[in-house]
């Protein structure tokens, strides 16, 4: 086809000059923020892009972004030119004396030259495919080492010869890419480079590639494009290599590579070259070129022709480190050299042309006929800029100390350059600095000074801040993170860089990316001693234990500055300075309110909200609020803040009584309260004459008494009476426990307890259950208390601490440690409630949540919450039982109304029905019918009906409003030989009492010896205890109670006797106790106890059975198991009654069951060898049968 046929097609169809386009420019061109940077060959220096290529691109390339489909056809086109090969011949033509002439733009080892020369060389030889990479080259080495540079050369030799169209180089630094959101960044600074005439594209420094990014790249060198997501135009976009040259540089070396990208991307390289270090003939050969350059332009700016003496050049070699290369000595003779030459021109100016040898002895020197030291004119003051620092620091309000030490820096280095000048050494004093203090305190101003300070001064080449946190420096995976941090302190040389909330970075030895943050930050402290000062920062007590932990970093921070928290009238004149530069005052009224809400504010020890930053939340509060009244009133000042704007308004004063009005009951508790109430009346009156006596007192309390008293109403009451009063600058109320104070690990509990103690400062720590604390008997309860006792003292005045528990728990916990009871002074004692109290509790309850009682269900509650108060127990009584109470009741009308039709009003209505409990007897107890069943004991069955005769009538007494004998004792003791229906005859009581109310089920917990006593010293008492509290709210019987004294005065019995006797006293309304056993035994059992006899006036005694009534128990047993007893079998078991009855050891009932059991057993064995049988066989019980029993 020949080419005008071409042209036409061309022209007939566009999509030909799209390809072409895309061929010449790449596929994806966006107008965006330029991050690349075009480098030109045979020079250091770097710009930013080509104004008249960009442009051409953006009129090209602003509709050529490819579609999917697009691509795919543009990759049909692409086949017909891929395997663009050179042969033999002419590819040596073309790079003829390559190496030779890269050797004089590049210094660097020959085979390094070689190797770089035939990288670039490679793809003309082994050909490559159009539409990927030529090459793919990884260049290595130490930094400033010229990685960049010998591509930059490589790009204008090729051009030169032909082999390329384009000079210059794009350059994608990939430190710029660190951020989470910087992936679209290099994405669209990729497409820019793909798209732009550079046939070279180097990313610098790729170990420091962005996580999300590897893939795309990967992509690219592996099949010379990648498939972008749709964007904003909902098309996929490509980006295509297009024949381009892939560099890749790195100072980490390519293991350090391959750890990061992998090695599907070092697979993919054509060739690895790793720099060797510069010889020593190399590293003369570039300080010969350094100063070829230093010659001319000092003779081209300040008139001085120079010549080098030996020492120079020497010196100069000595400067040299591989740590900062070549960049180093090109710093080294701006800033020691030059910039001292045009310093001595400045202030010596001459007519013409100076000639002048420049040398080493001890520093720098000219020599024009006289000697002229270099350092003499290094200018490292700036006084303006000095000055300008010094009125900046003094605008900053407050922070008196911090600012001397900061002005005492150009102390320092005056005195050390005065050393200097007399032949005395310098002492070389670390710069590094830690800031503690609470947020809000001035630390990153003063930081930002310090930098500016520090480059006025001569310490510091560019004064920057780099602020950063531990984000910024550790990384998600393994070798991330020393990336990271070497990135940020490359950025911050020359300036100061401020690492907030620096205890974050390592937060034990167990945070391994944390670890190699530091350990990086102290190799890069090192390595730029002399131009970088870091500044660590964060609260007091946190940045000791990160010192502390870290030895490493505390010789290198020797200077730590604490930052105090502002007083009221520094945050008044920064509330004054911050509304001024927002164009606002304050009113004459706001003084004295907002003194006295940033004294409230600022709690020492707590004010992670204080400082600066309060003054600026209330500032912009504010003026928000100030908007609403301007709009209401567009008449007013606009410029004016009032009182009324930062919500200071007057507020009601505290009212004791009206406070303690609400709270039923404790009386003697309110009494004391007052009392507390009328000293501090006296101490505001004593302070408002001015009369200075002192009245301290510690203020922290111990409440005791059981659960449900009140006790946390009242701490509140207390935390807003102090508030009021202005001892306690919140007024907050922390509740917790021995949860919330101890933890489960050595070490972790002073941090825990701390935590919570300091949540609560400016106000009230409450802690339930405090004699919990040292319930594990080990170190982490003491460790608590230990923490606590110190906390109190360190912050005394700024927290009230109030510990509650049991009264006699509580007394122990205070005697066991000794440190907590003279810091609690006030002990207040809350008593239960009265039966009367709780239902005026209930009612004020019923009333709180909207319900309202019917005139029926007053008296329905009250019997029923006087009958709750009767059984309720230490634990579950007093305020809390009757809010379950009112709870169960709620659910029940809830339950009533929403099955059944009723009105509004009877929705909130409570009646009888609801409130009645589910253990209301809806049967009435007949007690005949219970005594009915049992044979004989008639005199005990009298006594059993004389009791629940009393009873009731005394229950009819209570109904009617009578008095009643509440003192009365049912304590038992049954005496009687075993087998006479003891236990029996306990349930019947069980029964009797439950039935009356008089204990709240009818449970009976039987025991005996082996239930109560132990076999080790304080078990006992602990074991009788446990048996005891099972029986609560029924009946405890214990039988053959006699044997607990029979083992001597030191028998472990006596503390079981001991502990029973206190359990029934502390219980009297829940527990009714009957001790049973033999009549003699029983009989000298209370007579060794006296105190016994008193507790048991109810003393019953059980017969033996006659004959009669043993045949009547037999008959019954036999009786209701389904059996008989021949005639002859009857007359045979009277007479083994009527004989067992003699003996010393007859067994009673014991005995009728174990005849009946027996013989039961003797009519199986009968039955089972004679064969056949009938009902009656099996039925019957014969005289052979109870014979047998007799033999055995």
């Amino acid at each position: 086809m020949n080419r005008n046929m071409v042209n036409i097609l061309r022209f007939l169809f566009p999509e030909m000059q799209i390809v072409d386009a895309a061929r010449e420019q790449g596929f994806i061109a966006r107008r965006r923020r330029d991050n690349r940077e075009t480098v030109e060959a045979g020079t250091y220096t770097v710009h930013n892009g080509n104004t008249a290529v960009q442009q051409r691109m953006d009129s090209v390339l602003s509709t050529s972004a490819y579609s999917a489909e697009e691509m795919h056809r543009t990759e049909q086109g692409f086949h017909a030119s891929s395997g663009g090969v050179m042969n033999a011949e002419r590819a040596e033509q073309k790079f003829e004396g390559f190496e030779r002439e890269f050797r004089n733009h590049w210094i660097g080892m020959p085979k390094d030259v070689r190797m770089l020369c035939q990288a670039f060389k490679r793809p003309f030889v082994m050909g490559y495919d159009l539409r990927k990479t030529k090459n793919n080259i990884l260049i290595t080495g130490t930094e400033s080492r010229g990685k960049v540079t010998a591509a930059a050369v490589a790009g204008r030799l090729l051009k030169q010869r032909g082999i390329i169209s384009y000079p210059d180089i794009s350059k994608l630094d990939m430190s710029a890419y660190q951020g989470k959101s910087d992936s679209a960044m290099f994405t669209g600074d990729l497409q820019q480079a793909l798209a732009g005439p550079s046939e070279i594209v180097v990313f610098e420094d790729i170990e420091q590639i962005n996580a999300g990014d590897i893939d795309t790249v990967i992509k690219i060198i592996s099949e010379g494009f990648c498939r972008l997501p749709a964007g904003n135009t909902g098309r996929n976009l490509v980006l295509s290599a297009r024949g381009k040259y892939f560099i890749f540089t790195s100072s980490a070396g390519e293991t350090r590579v391959s750890e990061i990208l992998g090695q599907d991307f070092i697979r993919k390289l054509g060739d690895i070259i790793c720099l060797e270090h510069l010889g020593e003939d190399e590293i003369r050969e570039v300080i010969k070129g350094l100063t070829e350059e230093f010659r001319k332009k000092t003779m081209q700016h300040l008139q001085i022709r120079l010549e080098m003496e030996t020492t120079f050049t020497e010196q100069l070699r000595q400067e040299y480190s591989l740590a900062e290369g070549i960049r180093g000595l090109q710093i080294n003779i701006e800033e020691n050299i030059y910039k001292p030459l045009a310093e001595y021109r400045l202030q010596n100016p001459a007519n013409g042309e100076e000639r002048a040898v420049i040398g080493y002895e001890d520093g720098y020197f000219m020599k024009n006929g006289r000697t002229i030291w270099l350092k003499d004119f290094q200018k490292r003051y700036d006084e303006a800029g000095i000055e300008q620092v010094k009125q900046e620091l003094a605008e900053v309000i407050g922070l008196d100390s911090v600012k001397e030490y900061v002005l005492n820096l150009e102390n320092n280095l005056k005195v050390q350059q005065l050393r200097e000048s007399r032949g005395l050494k310098a002492a070389d004093i670390s710069m590094h600095m830690i800031f503690t203090g609470n947020p809000g305190t001035g630390k990153t101003t003063i930081a930002r000074i310090v930098a500016k300070y520090l480059k006025a001064i001569g310490v510091l080449t560019s004064g920057q801040l780099r602020e950063v946190s531990r984000s910024e420096l550790v990384g998600q995976y393994v070798g991330h993170t020393a990336v990271l941090t070497s990135n940020v302190i490359k950025s911050a040389i020359g300036g100061v860089l401020f690492i907030d909330e620096a205890y974050a970075l390592c937060r034990d030895e167990n945070d391994m990316f944390g670890v190699e943050a530091i350990d990086t930050l102290v190799k890069g402290m090192e390595d730029n001693r002399d131009n970088l000062v870091v500044i660590l920062a964060g609260y007091e007590d946190e940045m000791e234990d990160f010192i502390r932990t870290n030895p490493g970093l505390k010789s290198r921070f020797p200077n730590q500055i604490n930052f105090e928290d502002y007083t009221p009238e520094e945050m008044y004149r920064i509330a004054e300075v911050t509304v001024k530069s927002k164009g606002y005052v304050l009113a004459e009224d706001c003084r004295e309110p907002l003194l006295e809400e940033f004294e409230k504010r600022q709690i020492r020890g707590r004010n992670d909200s204080g400082n600066g930053r309060l003054v600026r939340n209330l500032t912009e509060a504010a003026i928000l609020k100030q908007s609403q009244r301007i709009v209401a009133d567009a008449s007013q000042n606009l410029e004016l803040l009032t009182s009324s704007d930062f919500g200071l308004e007057e507020k009601e004063k505290f009212d004791l009584e009206k406070a303690l009005k609400g709270i039923i009951g404790l009386e003697q508790v309110k009494s004391v309260v007052r009392s507390q109430y009328n000293v501090l009346l006296a101490q505001e009156k004593r302070k408002k004459a001015e009369l200075k006596v002192d009245t301290t007192q510690s203020l922290n309390m111990i409440f005791s008494g059981n659960p449900g008293t009140g006790k946390t109403t009242i701490a509140r009451v207390v935390a807003e009476m102090f508030h009021a009063m202005g001892l306690l600058k919140s007024g907050h109320l922390v509740e917790t426990d021995r949860g919330g104070l101890v933890a489960e690990y050595v070490g972790h509990t002073a941090k825990k307890t701390e935590e919570v103690f300091k949540s609560a400062l400016g106000g009230v720590l409450f802690v339930d259950e405090a004699y919990a604390i040292m319930n594990d008997g080990g170190s982490f309860g003491q460790e608590c208390i230990d923490t606590l006792v110190k906390l109190i003292e360190d912050f005394r005045g700024e927290i009230l601490v109030i510990l509650a528990g049991y009264t006699k728990e509580m007394k122990d916990f205070m005697k066991a440690n000794s440190g907590l009871e003279s810091r609690f002074p006030l002990q207040i004692e809350f008593p239960d409630y009265t039966a009367e109290e709780l239902f005026e509790i209930g009612k004020d309850m019923i009333q709180k949540k909207g319900f309202c009682l019917s005139e029926a269900a007053v008296p329905v509650l009250k019997e029923e919450i006087f009958t709750l108060k009767k059984h309720s127990r230490a634990s579950s009584g007093n305020g809390r039982m009757i809010r379950n109470f009112v709870e169960e009741i709620v659910r029940r009308q809830s339950g009533r109304i929403a099955v059944s039709d009723v009105s509004e009003e009877d929705m909130i209505l409570l009646i009888p029905e609801d409130i009645a409990s589910d253990t209301q007897k809806t049967e009435v107890y007949d007690l005949e019918q219970d005594l009915s069943g049992v044979i004989g004991l008639e005199s005990v069955k009298r006594y059993i009906r004389s009791l629940n005769a009393r009873l009731k009538v005394q229950e009819e007494r209570r109904k009617q409003g009578m008095k009643i004998n509440s003192t009365q004792t049912l304590h038992m003791i049954f005496m009687g030989n075993p087998g006479t229906g003891k236990t029996m005859m306990a349930r019947t009581v069980a029964n009797v009492l439950a039935n009356m109310g008089v204990i709240h089920t009818n449970k009976l917990v039987e025991t005996d010896r082996s239930g109560l006593v132990a076999g080790y010293v304080g078990q006992t008492a602990m074991k009788t205890r446990e048996v005891t509290e099972s029986a609560l709210d029924g009946v405890l019987f214990i039988d053959e109670a006699y044997s607990l004294a029979q083992g001597g005065e030191n028998d472990f019995g006596k503390e079981a006797i001991d502990t029973l006797v206190k359990m029934m006293d502390d219980n009297r309304d829940r527990l009714v106790v009957i001790l049973a056993g033999y009549s003699h035994d029983m009989q000298n059992f209370l007579a060794q106890n006296a105190g016994l006899e008193s507790r048991f006036p109810n003393i019953i005694e059980f017969e033996d059975y006659g004959t009669d009534e043993l045949m009547a128990i037999a008959g019954k047993m036999y009786s209701e198991q389904g059996y008989m007893l021949h005639p002859s079998a009857e007359a045979l078991l009277r007479n083994v009654f009527e004989t067992g009855r003699k003996q010393p050891q007859f067994g009673n009932g014991r005995f009728v069951r174990n005849v009946f059991e027996k013989s039961l057993n003797a009519q199986a064995l009968r039955l089972s060898s004679e064969g056949e049988m009938d009902a009656e066989d099996l039925m019957m019980i014969t005289e052979n049968d109870i014979r047998e029993v007799i033999s055995l």
